[in-house]
């Protein structure tokens, strides 16, 4: 896909999400704090983000029925945007995160709004600002079920694309679940950090093929396909947001480059390094992983044993291994998938490998 293809999907999918926004909107317009909240939900929405997901699904769906590429496919394709949006906020609150893509942390909002608002000594600013940051994911996670709601499609289609949404969901549920609790040990396997790869963000890969061959009446063969693609590009794609959120340039991507090292995360470059480095370096790892009041020399110490280690070429050859995986399933589809949009699937998967944000 080349980027003007991916640009003009993505502008499709940013009016669609506009005007669901707006219809939304409608709904509260006579409250004043109400109008304000949906503000910030649409002003976190539209701060960034690359449409991967809602472009991975509305690319699928086209690749087994060119004609479904359209208005009402590119409204059900908000589902994945927002259910990844809403997983974002409480990703937020559990890293305690003040910043995503370059603005505030939705919490970080509503705590800063209750400390110029309110003047009570009474008032508990931090946990307002969780507890809006807890109600927003929620408000988003039940945005992301109207959008297949109100899509133009049958019952039966629209109730298989809620199984397969539901069991996203749950699967996102579960990753963070591991992953929280792995963020507490030291020693994690690569075979656990992929398992929890698969369940966190492949799983949203996966599903929006998935949902995507669905829509556009897909055989089992072909939605299997797209489904095992997608898992494959996603977990690809996490790969490379481990070596970019540590490796990247922050002007890029919007977030600090010491915080998974901070926050002790088990990305596949610490599982690696920890595996190859010597008694005095895991020593090193093991005093600055997870310390949030680590210093620049500190974060500086542990990103070279990762380099000398050989965690990043590893990793990054880890991807593009799961890169060419991922293009092999769409050869196993039955029938064949649509050549132009199977050539746009292949280059969203390499787009996902070869990024700098």
């Amino acid at each position: 896909m080349t980027k003007e293809s991916f640009e003009n999907l993505r502008v499709n999918i940013d009016s669609a999400l506009q005007e669901f926004m707006n219809d939304q909107s409608l709904t509260i317009k006579d409250n004043e704090f109400f109008t304000y909240y949906y503000e910030q939900i649409s002003n976190f929405l539209f701060s960034g983000g690359k449409r991967f997901r809602p472009v991975l699904m509305a690319v699928s769906a086209a690749a087994v029925n060119p004609k479904i590429l359209g208005k009402d496919l590119f409204r059900v394709s908000l589902s994945l945007e927002l259910l990844h949006n809403a997983s974002l906020i409480h990703d937020d609150i559990m890293d305690k995160a003040e910043s995503r893509r370059g603005i505030k942390a939705f919490h970080c909002t509503f705590r800063d709004y209750a400390t110029e608002m309110y003047s009570s000594k009474n008032t508990d600013v931090l946990n307002y600002g969780l507890s809006m940051g807890i109600l927003g994911g929620d408000f988003a996670y039940n945005l992301a079920y109207k959008a297949i709601q109100e899509g133009k499609f049958n019952a039966e289609t629209k109730l298989k694309a809620y199984q397969e949404f539901n069991e996203g969901f749950m699967s996102i549920v579960k990753g963070v679940i591991l992953e929280t609790d792995m963020m507490n040990k030291f020693e994690v396997t690569e075979k656990q950090y992929i398992e929890m790869n698969k369940r966190k963000t492949a799983a949203l890969f996966e599903k929006s093929a998935r949902i995507g061959a669905i829509f556009a009446g897909g055989t089992e063969s072909q939605i299997e396909s797209l489904g095992n693609y997608g898992k494959n590009a996603g977990i690809a794609f996490q790969i490379v947001d481990d070596v970019i959120g540590t490796f990247g340039d922050p002007a890029k991507t919007g977030k600090p480059v010491d915080s998974d090292i901070k926050e002790g995360k088990k990305t596949i470059l610490l599982i690696k390094a920890i595996e190859n480095s010597t008694e005095e370096q895991q020593k090193m790892l093991n005093k600055i992983v997870g310390n949030r009041s680590a210093t620049q020399e500190e974060i500086e110490q542990v990103c070279l044993i990762m380099k000398e280690t050989g965690a990043v070429d590893y990793a990054k050859k880890k991807a593009e291994k799961l890169y060419k995986m991922s293009i092999d399933f769409l050869e196993k589809a039955s029938p064949k998938l649509n050549i132009h949009y199977k050539e746009l699937l292949i280059n969203i998967s390499k787009m996902g490998v070869y990024r700098e944000k």
